[in-house]
């Protein structure tokens, strides 16, 4: 049997049953061997850019007698240009928000209509989300999970061509009001920005960026049982 993360858990929660899969920095193919093994998708993609983790991928595979899942050496979404009409869904996770940003600019034939991507990120969340939004993509939905002491973003996002310029608390908190680890999100993002801002005091410099982090702080406050 496969076991998941709570992380990976919350990815494979936006997969949608009889979806075809493209798990981009496969690593070890734990999601999509849990998604064939569960009977939510059939086939899968696995595709990294370093060989080491392949070989750890068709290890998981083999291990596990599933099939269905189709090994690819690929930069990004680069390999997968040749099956762009054979799979409607691509996970990235567990990479940086801006590789994600990255990986998306290189491959301009995924900007249509028809694919899902569910991306998280591990550092740099408000920057891909602005990314996303910049670029005609739509977050649908949002989570947060919460391994250890640590809170990841998962995002569930279409092509729409819709560009949107979204403001920087938008950007930070994303669309993760219903999670149950809303308020303690917020408050990492306060205790962050406090650090940022103790910082610049104590270089004695820059003071229109320390007024931006201050009402930074003061709108998550609204938005937020923390004031």
């Amino acid at each position: 049997m496969i076991h998941l993360t709570p992380r990976l858990l919350s990815v494979a929660a936006y997969v949608t049953k009889g979806s075809v899969l493209a798990d981009i920095g496969t690593d070890h193919a734990y999601l999509p061997a849990y998604l064939i093994e569960n009977g939510i998708i059939a086939r899968a993609f696995a595709c990294d850019i370093h060989e080491g983790p392949m070989q750890n991928a068709k290890t998981t595979v083999n291990d596990a007698g599933i099939t269905g899942v189709e090994f690819i050496l690929s930069d990004g979404l680069q390999g997968l240009e040749p099956h762009k009409d054979t799979f409607d869904t691509a996970v990235m996770a567990g990479m940086g928000g801006e590789l994600m940003c990255d990986i998306l600019s290189a491959a301009p034939w995924c900007r249509r209509e028809g694919y899902t991507f569910i991306l998280q990120p591990m550092s740099r969340a408000n920057t891909l989300r602005r990314y996303l939004y910049a670029h005609g993509f739509e977050i649908l939905h949002e989570s947060i999970a919460k391994e250890k002491d640590k809170l990841y973003n998962i995002m569930k996002v279409r092509f729409t061509s819709n560009t949107v310029n979204i403001r920087e608390v938008e950007a930070l908190l994303g669309k993760t009001t219903d999670s149950e680890y809303y308020e303690e999100l917020c408050a990492r993002e306060i205790k962050r920005l406090q650090k940022m801002y103790a910082a610049f005091a104590r270089a004695n410099h820059m003071q229109p960026e320390q007024e931006k982090i201050l009402e930074l702080i003061k709108e998550i406050e609204r938005y937020t049982c923390l004031q």
